[in-house]
């Protein structure tokens, strides 16, 4: 069904909300008309590649790809 397995959607983590930040999700999936857990999957995926200092999946992907060398040298 899934030509590469490893996208299917089968990790979960938890996350605590207050009452305010629930409703601040509630309010932008029902604006977005997308589903809370999409729409804050989506938001951790576009926070965590702009933390990377990359702008789309596509990007991470090709650097993740190149031949890495680290400039540190343990003692």
């Amino acid at each position: 069904m899934y030509r590469d397995t490893r996208l299917l959607k089968t990790s979960r983590i938890g996350v605590n909300l207050d009452e305010y930040e629930d409703n601040l999700i509630e309010a932008l999936a029902a604006y977005t008309g997308t589903e809370k857990a999409t729409l804050v999957r989506e938001l951790v995926m576009r926070a965590a590649l702009d933390l990377l200092g990359v702008a789309s999946q596509q990007e991470f992907d090709a650097v993740s790809m190149m031949d890495f060398q680290p400039t540190a040298k343990l003692h």
